[in-house]
């Protein structure tokens, strides 16, 4: 078996057995979470909401044990969309309410798992209409709400030791999409945590998206790097994102040696699409492949 020294993800939705039996995964005859554990696997990323429901923190602890059971840990990253979304944060409690619910969900999925729990969380995003009027300021808003969403997570977070949050780097929107992802570059992404210790996720497609929308660096300074803690792992192809890697993503390729430079030691999820997914064939091929390719990278 292949062979890689960090510790590595396989990032599912929450309810990935439902997808599952919609036909939107490919099938698994037998027990998934064991299968990815025998083959280099270390930890389950759970994309979830905003953990307020009690159906979805029910699952969130099933499926925790079932982890726990195959020798796995559990990240989680939660999407935020409004009113508990950070471009709320100080005006709707809701995003207050939101906060402490997956850091709750966090410390559920840690107490579980035996083990510590990441959690993956954006920064500000927010739809608007063309003539939404000065968009600088409305950017800058936001910057300031991140700043304030993730100093009280830094605040609560020092009451849960097995939880660590991590700051993506948002996809930059497509040319028209009418929203603004504060953190869609590196050098602001770098601005929404100013103010806090807390790590950044890497997301790699979203990384080279803005390489082309926003002009952003094919190389990233080195303040970034030393602040990266976790990294989504997939590709672009043509303006597809989340696409499984391969030996000819010599991109992805050198970002991974470069922060194995830096002196990374966080963990690497594989985040692909369902559609990517099922475009392989099965979920046997999608590992295998991934973890070849990247055994290959870091040999």
């Amino acid at each position: 078996m292949a062979q890689v020294p960090h510790s590595l993800g396989f990032k599912l939705a929450l309810g990935w057995r439902e997808q599952q039996r919609r036909g939107e995964l490919p099938p698994y005859d037998g027990d998934l979470y064991e299968y990815l554990r025998q083959n280099g696997l270390d930890y389950i990323e759970f994309s979830v909401g905003a953990c307020l429901d009690r159906g979805e923190v029910s699952l969130l602890r099933q499926e925790a044990f079932a982890c726990a059971d195959a020798g796995l840990a559990v990240s989680l990253h939660p999407y935020l969309g409004a009113p508990y979304n950070p471009a709320l944060f100080g005006e709707a409690p809701e995003a207050v309410r939101a906060l402490e619910a997956v850091l709750a969900a966090g410390s559920t999925a840690s107490e579980v798992t035996g083990s510590l729990t990441r959690l993956v969380v954006h920064p500000a995003s927010i739809s608007y209409q063309a003539a939404a009027g000065d968009m600088a300021a409305l950017r800058r808003l936001l910057l300031a709400r991140s700043q304030a969403f993730f100093a009280a997570a830094e605040e609560r977070l020092t009451r849960l030791p097995k939880v660590r949050a991590v700051v993506e780097h948002q996809v930059p929107p497509a040319p028209g999409e009418a929203i603004i992802r504060i953190g869609d570059t590196y050098a602001e992404l770098l601005e929404a945590v100013r103010n806090v210790s807390l790590g950044l996720c890497w997301d790699t497609g979203h990384y080279l998206l803005s390489v082309r929308r926003c002009g952003q660096s094919v190389v990233p300074l080195d303040e970034f790097l030393r602040r990266v803690e976790a990294v989504h792992l997939h590709d672009v192809v043509g303006e597809s994102d989340h696409q499984i890697i391969s030996p000819r993503s010599s991109q992805l390729r050198d970002y991974v040696c470069m922060l194995r430079e830096s002196g990374f030691s966080g963990g690497i999820t594989l985040e692909y699409s369902t559609e990517a997914i099922r475009a392989a064939g099965s979920l046997e091929r999608v590992v295998t492949e991934s973890v070849a390719a990247l055994s290959s990278w870091v040999a």
